[in-house]
């Protein structure tokens, strides 16, 4: 390069055009003149390089001549075919970005290691102007790091560039897409940190700042598996102390030697290594604290040491030996199996090259000796060769995750991926005993889709059981009819789920029914117990459900099969033995009552079973699930629009209560299935799960059966009080009701009207909830409808959206803070919203990936002039006596635009006034058409006799 002292040549970056131009580095040309500086800019092509870069190594020539205008017009015309040809759906410009980035970053990261041979000169904006100054580039590469600080009790996370082991808040850098600059250096990103930093862009930790949990989940389980994220603390940790289960890792060194390690399995988490009195760990954003067991560790490690001499002069935490010794007097066999039947893990044994594989093929011997209600006895008999494979050692090896097994000639036996798909499955679930293996006979239906050749469990079915089952699997097709004694008319996908549970009935297990919300779980199960009394008569059945849903059965059995005869066996007054002893063919009963009743309730034999919201049951070791498990039924039905709340783990207690046996000890399951599908993601475990299920579990979406579904389907949401509440209500209405009366008895009917207006809002307040009743000394805010609206909430914000309407203001501040609570994020629109406001709100819930998945809306503000066809949901939280208003507001989602079917709910508090405004609505049918106002217009038109009766 030159060194004439008036001119200077340098490069001059100006990381600003990175996407404009492009053209982020040239030529700069500085000619001092005395006092004067002039600045000449010239482009990097052959002409310059030859002048003033003839001393620059090749390789840096051809790097500096990729900036120049024809090469970056090149670079995009290749990036254009390219997107032409990839077809991938995405569009141009995004493409093009990205692609023009990622060249652009693979250029600068070359360059960077010439960095400390050239000078550098920047053009940046400061101040509104463009300044030019001396720079440098740092050849290596900065890191990233995260830390999560608190600020004003709300959580940050703080992002780190890590330059020489030295942290730097990023926000002390400029950043221009993957160059950062401080204070005139320059440092090259890595490309992949350049991409995480953007996705923190699009996805602003900021918004989960008050949600630790969702912080975690959202956000931190995406970093920490790549970069060091430091918690601080601030979250909370899942607690492990539990024996650890021993295992043995098994390594070679060089070929030549065997190497035995120790490790302990603390629930599914795999702890090595030096000891210390925790260990700490992040999984999918959630942390995990275990405590180990020194005193279990201890012990096995003695019995490691005691396995050969040569172990106990070894200190390096790990045991070897060359393979010749190991294999000397068939030391290596003996030890295998003493391990084995210690029930200590051995892994890695098909890792091991020193081992040959055995010649023989897998031979498999099976034979059904016993048979029946639940389980299966089978006989079975594993060769390699002629030499049997004990069941025992096989089982230990299949749940250790091994796949070859120690042979005695020394080799490795692999039984191959078909056999551990059709055998391995019925191996590991199943109680050994010697060669026999119990299984529960409900694993045949995972082979419905089997070849004859493989069949194992397949033919304890029946033939025409199994025709049955192939033709419901058919779409279109008709098993069975409805009873016709069913007040209804089944939709198609309704008629196959009554099927469904009538044919897994048949050969004896459970069914879990996981539609969505308001596709007709009830009108199914209805069908199929109607079903089932007609074929046995002289069974009691039962259904357990949430203390709110109790007159929710009620109500539809009385609508669908009003010949049942039904009773709630529910209270302080309630008597078991006047129940026992009823001819009734139902009882509904709470899972409060039968946590309490259940040495009596276990005492009868039912017909079926129902466990309505079975989520209910998710801890297996609650005392309500210990109690649904003590029931004695013949068939089992669970309901639930999730059966999968939080984890893996939910099924566990649902699926142990509809097929008994099957899945093992909850031990078994939670390291079997749950750990590895929750904290592992294994796609083979996820897949097993789903085909085990499969059979057991019908869930339909909104959007599958949308073709059986009208536009708009109306119900009424029942909601049953608790004790607190209701005795509130109680409560006020007396007040209400004597204050009424006295009223109209002195001024008269007309006169006294405004009373029973401010006496209905006050109930109606009760109603919502007991925090809106401010002028009375309540004892209690409790409020069922919020309680089942989050409930309802929680199960369909998943894949959709809803509206809920109020007409009370203080009512959605109500609702605002439970959401918040239970982690429902909403927008919310009322009178008090500015109107420039308005449509923005609306404009951003409409967005298909808004994370705002309700909106909460006052009805007088929201009824009219709103479009929210985003919302399939709509729920009025408390009715309006103008019909025309409430059709108003379902009408905001139910309009041109909506191509979802709406389903409208309304919140209705069983045996209060809204109840009775909804019967003399119907009986006054020319009334609720004809009314224009509110309670006014409703009240002018009540005779004494209606208020008598809505005060009553």
């Amino acid at each position: 390069m030159s060194n004439n002292s008036e001119v200077k040549i340098v490069l001059l970056l100006t990381p600003q055009r990175m996407l404009k131009d492009h053209v982020v580095l040239e030529s700069l040309h500085i000619h001092k003149n005395g006092r004067s500086v002039d600045y000449i800019i010239n482009q990097l092509d052959n002409g310059e390089l030859r002048r003033f870069y003839s001393e620059a190594p090749s390789t840096l020539k051809l790097l500096l001549a990729s900036f120049r205008e024809e090469a970056v017009a090149e670079r995009a015309a290749s990036i254009k075919k390219r997107h032409a040809a990839q077809r991938a759906g995405i569009s141009f410009e995004v493409y093009f970005i990205n692609a023009m980035l990622r060249e652009m970053h693979e250029l600068f990261d070359k360059i960077k290691r010439h960095a400390e041979s050239m000078k550098w000169y920047h053009k940046i904006k400061a101040d509104d102007k463009f300044k030019t100054g001396p720079c440098s580039v740092y050849s290596a590469r900065p890191s990233l790091s995260f830390e999560v600080v608190k600020e004003k009790e709300l959580l940050q996370l703080k992002t780190n560039i890590v330059i020489d082991h030295v942290a730097h808040p990023l926000q002390s850098f400029n950043r221009f897409h993957f160059l950062l600059e401080k204070e005139n250096v320059y440092y090259v990103m890595g490309f992949k940190d350049y991409q995480t930093l953007e996705w923190l862009v699009d996805n602003d930790p900021a918004q989960y700042s008050s949600n630790p949990e969702l912080l975690a989940t959202q956000i931190l389980s995406r970093l920490e598996p790549d970069y060091p994220v430091n918690r601080n603390g601030l979250f909370s940790q899942n607690h492990i102390e539990v024996v650890p289960v021993n295992r043995v890792m098994l390594s070679e060194i060089s070929g030549s030697f065997l190497v035995l390690t120790p490790q302990w399995l603390y629930e599914s988490f795999v702890i090595e290594g030096e000891w210390k009195e925790t260990f700490e760990t992040v999984k999918n954003g959630e942390g995990y604290v275990v405590k180990r067991n020194a005193e279990a560790e201890d012990e096995f490690r003695k019995l490691l040491l005691g396995l050969h001499p040569n172990f106990s002069k070894q200190v390096n935490g790990y045991y070897y030996l060359p393979f010749a010794e190991a294999q000397k007097k068939q030391w290596f066999l003996k030890v295998y199996h003493q391990l084995l039947d210690g029930n200590i893990q051995v892994i890695g044994m098909d890792m091991l090259n020193h081992f040959r594989y055995s010649p023989h093929k897998i031979e498999t011997k099976i034979k059904i000796t016993e048979n029946d209600n639940e389980t299966l006895d089978l006989q079975i008999t594993i060769l390699f060769g002629k030499e049997e494979v004990p069941l025992a050692d096989l089982q230990k090896m299949l749940l250790a995750g091994q796949k070859a097994i120690l042979l005695k000639d020394g080799s490795l036996g692999v039984p191959g991926h078909e056999w551990l798909q059709q055998y391995g499955i019925i191996i590991k679930h199943g109680k050994i005993s010697g060669k026999v293996v119990t299984v529960a006979r409900w694993m045949a239906m995972n082979e419905q889709e089997s070849a004859t050749s493989q069949e194992v469990l397949k033919p304890i079915l029946k033939n025409a059981w199994w025709e049955k089952w192939t033709q419901w699997l058919q779409p279109g097709s008709s098993v069975y009819e409805v009873p016709a004694a069913i007040k209804a008319t089944l939709r198609p996908y309704q008629k196959k789920g009554y099927e469904w549970m009538r044919l897994l009935a048949e050969v004896g297990a459970g069914a879990c029914l996981a539609d969505d919300m308001g596709l007709g779980k009830t009108l199914q199960t209805i069908s199929f117990i109607v079903h089932q009394v007609s074929e046995f008569p002289q069974r009691k059945n039962v259904i357990i459900c949430p203390s709110s849903l109790v007159y929710n059965w009620l109500q539809e059995l009385q609508k669908f099969a009003p010949h049942l005869k039904a009773s709630v066996y529910h209270g302080a007054q309630r008597n078991f033995e006047l129940m026992a002893s009823a001819d009734d063919h139902l009882i509904i009963t709470t899972y409060g009552t039968l946590r309490s009743d259940i040495d009596k309730l276990s005492s009868i034999t039912f017909g079926v079973a129902v466990i309505d919201e079975s989520h209910n049951i998710k801890n297996p070791a609650a005392l309500i699930t210990r109690a649904v498990n003590q029931l004695n039924a013949i068939n089992r039905i669970a309901l639930s629009g999730t059966p999968v709340m939080n984890n893996t783990f939910d099924l566990y207690a649902q699926l142990s209560f509809l097929l008994p046996g099957m899945f093992g000890s909850r031990e078994f399951f939670k390291s079997e299935y749950a750990d590895a599908i929750d904290r592992d993601r294994d796609p083979e475990k996820i897949q097993t799960l789903q085909r085990l299920t499969a059979p057991f579990i019908l869930r339909r979406t909104k959007e599958q059966v949308a073709s059986d579904l009208p536009d708009k389907i109306e119900s009424v949401l029942w909601c049953q009080m608790g004790a607190d509440q209701w005795a509130a209500y109680e409560s006020i209405k007396e007040k209400v009701r004597s204050s009424i009366f006295l009223d109209i008895k002195e001024k008269g009917l007309g006169s006294g009207k405004l009373s029973v207006i401010n006496g209905m809002l006050k109930l109606r307040q009760v109603c919502n909830s007991c925090a809106l009743v401010k002028d009375e000394d309540l004892f209690t805010y409790d409020s069922v409808k919020t309680d089942i609206l989050v409930a309802e909430l929680q199960n369909i914000i998943v894949g959709h959206k809803a509206l809920v309407f109020s007409q009370f203001t203080s009512m959605l501040d109500l609702l605002e803070e439970s959401f918040k609570k239970h982690q429902i994020v909403s927008c919310r629109l009322d009178g008090s919203t500015p109107m420039e406001l308005r449509q923005e709100l609306v404009n951003n819930f409409q967005k298909d990936d808004s994370k705002e998945r309700v909106f909460l809306i006052s009805l007088k503000a929201g009824n009219a002039g709103l479009n929210l066809t985003a919302a399939d949901y709509v729920f009025l939280f408390d009715p309006w006596w103008n019909t025309a208003v409430q059709q108003q507001a379902i009408d905001r989602t139910h309009r041109i635009g909506q191509t979802k079917n709406v389903f409208a709910y309304k919140m209705i508090c069983k045996d209060t006034i809204e109840e009775k405004i909804i019967k003399l609505q119907e009986r006054k049918k020319q009334l609720a058409d004809d009314l224009v106002g509110g309670e006014e217009g409703f009240v002018k038109s009540l005779g004494m006799d209606d208020i008598e009766f809505l005060f009553s």
